[in-house]
């Protein structure tokens, strides 16, 4: 099975008709069943063509959205059960073996590209969006804010399915882009070429999508481990502890060092977790500390 089904239970219905304005909780409904039988069958395409009408319309709302962030997070190869079996196994995950292991489970090619990264951002946008009922906007961490799926990048703002799916999204994201630019061994799985994203005008794009992946990711690490199977609740705290030691200091020297002191970070920004951040300048926090996250990845992936 692909992405995590959503196991909401509906009676069959007409597909949701986009020329109308409204529809009502029979459609919406129906078009989340239909998104879960498309992901039975890893019909990714499918799936997204059934929730998109909605995810685009009035009409959007959580439900909806954690739907459509599993029809893109089944293009981004996102499979739970697997990852969560390999996850199980693997070793050293304080360390190198956290990078070796993400790359193992999400090789990608950018030619022909096959869309797992932009899958995977696209997903996040998406769960981002499914926020708690009453939830106050801040702009300084507002995603989407002209679209119809307003999201925050602060994980607390967010519901826990949502935090849930968007730390899977993040490993898929990362090790996609890490399998990318640093082209792994195919024995050893670590890194042959450097990470290229350490200077401030190299993190836009790429480089600042790692980075975001990252911090997303450790976010996320926080909201589900108490919760996880014993199998890998181990194993998430081993992650956290590595990143909780390096992430913030990686930022800090991001912005002192490779910025040299243009910018001022001494934790890793919380606007960094959307990949749209960084602007390339060293006055800019976003792609100082996204530089100093990718040396941190450079010294450590060996």
């Amino acid at each position: 099975m692909a992405a995590a089904i959503l196991f909401i239970t509906a009676c069959g219905s007409p597909g949701y008709d986009a020329t109308n304005t409204t529809a009502n909780s029979i459609l919406i409904f129906g078009a989340v069943d239909q998104v879960n039988t498309s992901l039975s069958t890893q019909s990714c395409t499918a799936a997204l063509a059934q929730i998109q009408p909605l995810y685009d319309s009035i009409n959007t709302n959580n439900q909806i959205r954690l739907a459509t962030a599993a029809s893109y997070g089944c293009a981004a190869k996102v499979n739970i059960f697997q990852m969560l079996s390999d996850l199980s196994k693997a070793s050293d995950l304080g360390g190198s073996g956290l990078w070796k292991y993400l790359v193992t489970e999400f090789p990608s090619v950018s030619s022909p590209d096959d869309k797992i990264p932009t899958a995977a951002g696209l997903g996040t946008d998406a769960a981002m969006s499914a926020v708690r009922p009453g939830t106050l906007f801040v702009p300084a961490v507002e995603v989407n804010a002209s679209s119809k799926n307003p999201g925050s990048l602060i994980y607390t703002d967010r519901v826990g399915d949502a935090n849930s799916y968007i730390t899977f999204l993040s490993m898929s994201l990362m090790g996609s882009l890490l399998y990318r630019n640093g082209v792994p061994d195919a024995t050893t799985h670590v890194k042959t070429v450097p990470l290229p994203w350490i200077t401030a005008a190299t993190t836009v794009g790429d480089g600042c999508a790692f980075a975001s992946g990252l911090l997303n990711f450790f976010d996320g690490l926080g909201s589900i481990t108490s919760s996880s199977p014993s199998s890998v609740r181990g194993a998430y705290q081993t992650i956290t502890s590595y990143l909780l030691s390096g992430v913030d200091t990686a930022c800090a020297l991001g912005c002192a060092v490779v910025c040299a002191g243009a910018s001022s970070c001494t934790t890793c920004p919380a606007t960094l977790r959307s990949r749209a951040s960084c602007t390339g300048l060293t006055t800019d926090v976003n792609s100082c500390a996204a530089a100093g996250l990718a040396k941190f990845v450079n010294s450590s992936w060996i």
